[in-house]
């Protein structure tokens, strides 16, 4: 893809040697990618924490890509994590920019381990050695400790979804949880939908809107099911939390 190519040579000319890694990881090399919904998610790794003059640099040079491929402007996911982090978030910064969120900074976190598993284990580099060179494994318990914090965390972030894109996230999210840890299968956004809709029949009809709302290209014109939502985040949640013997708030 042009934009990878043209984001690898950018940021290897504007990092130089503080850039250790770049992997692109996600629905592009998992599968499901949709090329006019999917988001580009890649993970950055740094020599060192990302700073003020730093972020300045990368905001103008995700500003330039935005211009030079506008039909990717909003869907590049970048996480820019120093290679200490890997090894034990506390303590460390990291920088990230999102769909919906601008470049910023913010403090490392146990939850970011899930995404550093899933680039080691299935990134594929666009800079540096192999994924699984430079990150550490992650091992199933962080990973299942990890999500287990967001989903304990989601019934109160389904309040702000109010947009039916953010609302069909939310439950496809939550379809990806259900699958990992009630089921053992990490699986793509679609695929974690369509198992739920086994799994899960009560909730076929909510399942089956929100895949068809992100894989057939709705419109946040469209109205949304927000009750619905809140009540699958809200009822999953407690089955997982449950199940898997932990604290439900």
């Amino acid at each position: 893809m042009q934009v990878l190519d043209d984001l690898r040579d950018a940021w290897r000319a504007a990092l130089g040697d503080r850039l250790l890694g770049l992997y692109v990881h996600g629905s592009l090399v998992a599968g499901d990618f949709a090329p006019e919904r999917s988001d580009l998610d890649l993970l950055a790794v740094l020599t060192a924490e990302p700073d003020a003059e730093l972020l300045k640099l990368l905001a103008d040079r995700h500003a330039v890509l935005d211009r030079r491929h506008p039909e990717w402007a909003g869907r590049i996911e970048v996480e820019y994590v120093p290679a200490a982090a890997l090894h034990g978030p506390d303590g460390h910064l990291i920088a990230r920019i999102s769909p919906g969120e601008t470049l910023h900074l913010l403090p490392a976190t146990t939850h970011r381990r899930v995404t550093w598993g899933s680039v080691h284990d299935t990134g594929r580099a666009l800079v540096g050695p192999p994924a699984r060179e430079l990150l550490p494994a992650v091992g199933p318990e962080l990973v299942e400790a990890a999500l287990l914090d967001h989903v304990r965390d989601w019934p109160a972030w389904v309040e702000r979804m109010t947009a039916p894109g953010a609302q069909a996230y939310s439950v496809l999210t939550m379809c990806r949880a259900v699958q990992r840890l009630l089921h053992g299968r990490q699986l793509s956004k679609r695929r974690a939908a369509d198992r739920t809709i086994e799994t899960d029949p009560e909730w076929a009809g909510l399942i089956a809107w929100a895949r068809d709302w992100w894989y057939d290209r709705g419109a946040d014109t469209d109205p949304g099911r927000f009750a619905e939502v809140r009540a699958f985040v809200t009822d999953s949640s407690a089955t997982i939390l449950r199940v898997c013997g932990q604290r439900i708030p």
